[in-house]
Formats: structure tokens, C-alpha cells, sequence
């Protein structure tokens, strides 16, 4: 679908990268700078991925106050984004920067618009260049060290400490983590497991943490746990490879398209064990959860004593693993699919999570 050639309504949603046309994000940045005329636009950059990531050049007339020349397009855009959008990916980044961003601060990209459209699965969302201000982005084959790990948790810790006790699932379009949406992607992942296990990036991971039907109980196990103890927003998909680095060396989040309701855990220990390497997470992993719980406290929040948070943390270990051992090169590229399933691999071992969750 090509999109709206009607400057005063910018729905329907294109779906494919010709769709953003001038006349198209015309319509789009006047829902939030009314006064605004695109003339032209240049497409500089196009990154395929889980959404795709438009890097676009505009030459504006009228008010254009406040708007870069570079922006950046995001949305579902591919071939697999029909899928994706069933799982509310695309919709989510858009409740996100609607409904989150506006009651929270925090460390992340400024926005310019967010729309979706009801009934298609499609948002898209227009971002700022942060190439501009000479950030490093997060890559799963270059760890972070423990400083930079602690400034992350502490933009976790803002998140959840300011949303704590203040959501429910549902309100305001904003779903339980790992909710009823994504029963579809979790039913043709244990499906594929036989075989991933028998693929080469299953062995980077111990072979003693390998075998479907186990897995696929914890998993479930896991999902009963982050539904029953939802207390806060969570980021949802906070990995290293969705940070970015500033030049003060603050840390800071990107592609909220996964914001929902859950346990601070699915967080923390998401983004603690993909961004560190093995022997730095090993000697250094309860400190920073300790980091994380004062951090925490800051935002008037009764944090868990550290023992009580370690056995949480423990259990969210086996979302990680089963996300990496199943995401596919069209999301990501194998040696960030390998690199970060192996550090799952070992934090299985490590947190003896199985037997943490009944298994």
C-alpha cells in the first residue's frame, strides 16, 4: 500500500518504503506541527530488520520549526511485517511515544510523530538522527564494560520505578508482556525447536541446557511468573543491541516497540546478561543488580531485598535464551543471534534456571 495522498490525513499507512512519499509525511508531521509543508524527500539510508529503519532527507516549506533535515522512518515496511504486526510490534513503539513517553522521562530518541492504524498492525514512527550527536550504538559482539551496564539499569530503574504500582494490562493499549498477542510467535517457535536444536547455534550453548519439551515448560512457567508479579512498565526487548552509547558515556534506550506491563526482572536481566561478556558478567552481575535496587529505591519504590531479587533474576534468564535460539537472520544477523544466545547459554547453567522455575 502506497498511503494517504491527503495532506490533511495521513491513514492509510503506507506499507512499503515507496509509500513515503512528500505527500505522505506532509499529512504525517502535521499531526504534530500543523503548519508544515514537505517539498521534497531523498531516502539516504534503508536498514531491513524486525522494523525497517528509513533514514530520510526533507527540504520543508512553511513552519518547519524544530525539524530536523534527517529523520529517520520507522515502521513494518518488509515482506515479514504482516507477521510482526499481529504481534503489535509496530503499534507498540507508537502507544509507547503516545501514551508512556509523555509521563515519564527518559533517556531515549526524540520523536516527531507516531501513528498506526486500526485493524492493519502497521505504526510507524518518525525518530531523530542520533548519528548526529556522535552516539555509539549498542552491538552484542562489542560487550559493554560494567560502567555502561550501569548506566542502563539506571534508565531501567527510572522506567520501572516511576511506573511502578501505576499500570495494569490493557490500560491505554499498553499489553502484558508476553501476553495473549504474542501466543502466535511463541506456539511457532516451540514447533521449530526441534530443529533449531539441531542447528549450529544451538551449540553455542551448553548442550546440557539443550531439549524442547523441558524448555518449553519453563518457558510457559516464566510467563505465569512475569503475568502473576506484574508490577511496572517494562521496556520489553531490552537488549544491548537496542541501546546507544552518548558521548558523555550515559546509556540510553531505542525501539520501544515492545512496552508493556511486567516484572522489572525481564528487564534487568535481559539487557545485564546480553551486554556483557562472560567472565565480566560472572564476577560483577550481583553488584550490578544491587546497583539496580538502589537505583531503584530512588524512585520511592520498596525494592526487593538482593536475595529475593537474585532468585527473580534467576528465572528471567530463559526468556533470553529461547529468544536468541529462535530469532531469525531476518531480524538479526547470525553473529549477533549467536554471540547473545551463548551468553544466555552459560546464564542457563549459571542460574541453575530450570531448576528455578520447577523444571
Amino acid at each position: 500500500m502506497t498511503g494517504s495522498t491527503d495532506p490533511a490525513n495521513p491513514r492509510p499507512l503506507p506499507t512499503t518504503v515507496e509509500g513515503l512519499t512528500a505527500e505522505w509525511l506532509t499529512a504525517a508531521l502535521r499531526t504534530t506541527r500543523p503548519g508544515v509543508t514537505v517539498a521534497s524527500v531523498e531516502q539516504v539510508e534503508v536498514i531491513w530488520g524486525t522494523a525497517t529503519k528509513v533514514l530520510v532527507a526533507l527540504r520543508y516549506e512553511g513552519d518547519a520549526a524544530g525539524l530536523p533535515e534527517r529523520i529517520w522512518v520507522k515502521g513494518g515496511f518488509a515482506e515479514h511485517s504482516e507477521l510482526v504486526g499481529l504481534l503489535g510490534v509496530y503499534t507498540g513503539e507508537v502507544r509507547f511515544f503516545d501514551v508512556v513517553a509523555p509521563l515519564y522521562p527518559l533517556r531515549r530518541p526524540e520523536h516527531f510523530f507516531a501513528l498506526d492504524q486500526e485493524g492493519s498492525g502497521q505504526g510507524i514512527v518518525a525518530l531523530e538522527d542520533l548519528r548526529a550527536k556522535d552516539v555509539t550504538f549498542g552491538r552484542a559482539t562489542t560487550p559493554f564494560t560494567v560502567e555502561q551496564v550501569a548506566s542502563g539499569l539506571e534508565v531501567l530503574a527510572a522506567l520501572h520505578g516511576q511506573s511502578w504500582g501505576r499500570h495494569t494490562p490493557g490500560q491505554d493499549g499498553v499489553p502484558a508482556i508476553m501476553g495473549a498477542a504474542t501466543d502466535l510467535i511463541w506456539q511457532q517457535w516451540f514447533a521449530a525447536l526441534p530443529d533449531l536444536f539441531a542447528s549450529p547455534r544451538a551449540f553455542a550453548a551448553p548442550v546440557a541446557t539443550h531439549g524442547s519439551e523441558r524448555l518449553q515448560a519453563t518457558v510457559n512457567a516464566y510467563r505465569d511468573f512475569v503475568h502473576r508479579e506484574a508490577t511496572c512498565l517494562v521496556h520489553g526487548d531490552a537488549h544491548v543491541g537496542n541501546t546507544y552509547l552518548q558521548a558523555d558515556g550515559h546509556v540510553g534506550f531505542l525501539d520501544w516497540q515492545v512496552i508493556g506491563v511486567g516484572h522489572w526482572a525481564h528487564d534487568v536481566n535481559y539487557f545485564l546478561i546480553s551486554a556483557l561478556d562472560l567472565p565480566v558478567r560472572r564476577e560483577h552481575e550481583r553488584d550490578l543488580l544491587a546497583h539496580y535496587l538502589k537505583s531503584l529505591a530512588e524512585h520511592g519504590v520498596a525494592a526487593p531485598g538482593i536475595d529475593d531479587a537474585w532468585e527473580d533474576h534467576r528465572k528471567a534468564t530463559v526468556y533470553g535464551y529461547l529468544a536468541w535460539l529462535c530469532n531469525p537472520v531476518e531480524w538479526q544477523p547470525d553473529d549477533i543471534n549467536t554471540a547473545t544466545f551463548a551468553r544466555f547459554g552459560a546464564a542457563m547453567v549459571d542460574h541453575d534456571t530450570f531448576g528455578a522455575l520447577g523444571q
